[in-house]
């Protein structure tokens, strides 16, 4: 498979751990992709959980990063919201990349592989095609081969496009947001149930009750 010359983007950022909105932000996520699959990516740009959440705390920042998994996330910027002792355990139970300051994602949508195409915290390979930096800036913008993307609120999705073929260049950008209306996906609904009562479980076993 050739590598891609144009990678669509579409990222969200600062759910806090408002996983009871994510089966709706993935209907309306569904209806914003692009027709072509090859290219496009899925981030996250960090604020995943929250300490007063009580599943964020009961997890140690797990909850929302299992949701967006399922979701079909490629990569997330987790190093505000996951406990460096926790990381493992999150990798070895999700597919898609977890970005800290130690730790890139390097593009693997099947059957591609492109190492030349990475996000990351840190964007300093200039021997990459892009860098897709997953901290939020104050606006979207190329500078040499990095991309930086713009903060955005919660139950919002950005969407980028940049053409690859020489010197990135962003050719589309806009932003939504979650329309009140939006049904739920049923499938992510069931992944949410399930953390949910995986967190209850947790949390009984840290009080003592079972």
């Amino acid at each position: 498979m050739e590598k891609p010359l144009i990678i669509t983007l579409l990222y969200t950022a600062n759910i806090r751990g408002d996983i009871h909105m994510l089966p709706r932000l993935y209907t309306f996520m569904q209806t914003l992709k692009p027709t072509e699959r090859q290219g496009t990516l899925i981030v996250d740009l960090g604020n995943l959980c929250a300490d007063d959440v009580w599943h964020c705390a009961v997890t140690h920042g797990r909850s929302t990063l299992i949701v967006l998994d399922a979701m079909g996330y490629h990569a997330v910027n987790v190093a505000d919201s996951l406990e460096s002792d926790h990381r493992e355990k999150v990798a070895d139970i999700v597919t898609m990349g977890l970005v800290d300051e130690e730790n890139t994602w390097q593009y693997h949508i099947p059957p591609v592989i492109d190492e030349t195409i990475q996000a990351t915290l840190n964007p300093k390979d200039t021997s990459c095609r892009i860098q897709i930096c997953l901290s939020p800036a104050e606006s979207t913008y190329i500078d040499g081969n990095t991309l930086y993307l713009a903060d955005i609120p919660a139950a919002h999705i950005g969407i980028v496009q940049v053409d690859i073929h020489d010197s990135p260049i962003i050719t589309h950008q806009e932003q939504h947001k979650l329309p009140p209306q939006t049904p739920p996906n049923p499938t992510i609904v069931a992944s949410v149930e399930f953390v949910e009562s995986e967190a209850r479980y947790f949390q009984k076993k840290q009080t003592g009750e079972i």
